[in-house]
């Protein structure tokens, strides 16, 4: 068995929110390398977000299946989630269970770019994502 190694330099940059094309123009800030997938990791996603001042990460979103977890590198990005606006800093660390329609997302409200680790669960099977400020309702996976 190989060991799969890449350089995060070598890795492609994304943005706007993929299956969703109607959302990229509200997330031009939004740059993301997909670190867990460059080395053949199937079983969850980890992935490197960068947000420029006045991105935004996501549309709110909740996942019925997936956790998902933050960690803050760098910069000081606004969490807006079902309990109101919570400014985090490097080192603040957040968890969204699986199942909880505890719809989230972060915005850079700063003039520094904000950088994060996302880590989400891939379970196998159907998963269905909820958005409930957009018209283009649950997506199911």
């Amino acid at each position: 068995m190989e060991t799969k190694l890449a350089s995060i330099s070598d890795l492609p940059v994304t943005t706007g929110l993929p299956g969703i094309p109607q959302a990229d123009a509200r997330l031009n800030g939004k740059h993301e390398v997909r670190l867990a997938k460059a080395v053949g990791i199937t079983q969850f996603g980890i992935n490197l977000v960068t947000l420029d001042p006045g991105g935004m990460s996501s549309s709110r979103h909740w996942h019925m299946a997936e956790d998902e977890f933050l960690y803050v590198l760098a910069g000081t990005p606004t969490l807006v989630d079902e309990n109101g606006h919570h400014i985090l800093g490097a080192g603040d660390i957040v968890g969204f269970p699986a199942g909880q329609p505890n719809a989230h997302h972060l915005l850079n409200h700063s003039a520094e770019a904000v950088m994060m680790i996302v880590v989400g669960s891939r379970k196998p099977g159907e998963e269905t994502i909820h958005y409930p400020d957009d018209d283009f309702g649950p997506i199911h996976k």
